[in-house]
């Protein structure tokens, strides 16, 4: 949780120390950018739910499991 709040709290006082002045100059990018990680956000959740759908999120988990080294499988499966 400590760390959400400091991911969610350090964007909002940046954006509050910038001046009203810088944000509108930045404004157009920033709606640009925003427009264009939506936009990717949908194909990647597309892409997953493809997928999984067509159960080859099951081999990829398979493969990236015999891939990955001991250790790592043992950290992220313990829990």
């Amino acid at each position: 949780m400590a760390l959400f709040g400091v991911g969610a709290g350090v964007p909002l006082i940046a954006l509050g120390l910038m001046s009203r002045q810088a944000m509108v100059r930045m404004r157009g990018k920033l709606l640009a950018a925003g427009h264009l990680g939506k936009q990717a956000q949908g194909g990647i959740m597309l892409g997953l739910g493809a997928l999984i759908l067509s159960g080859a999120d099951k081999l990829s988990e398979a493969w990236i499991l015999q891939a990955a080294p001991a250790w790592l499988v043992g950290a992220t499966t313990s829990i």
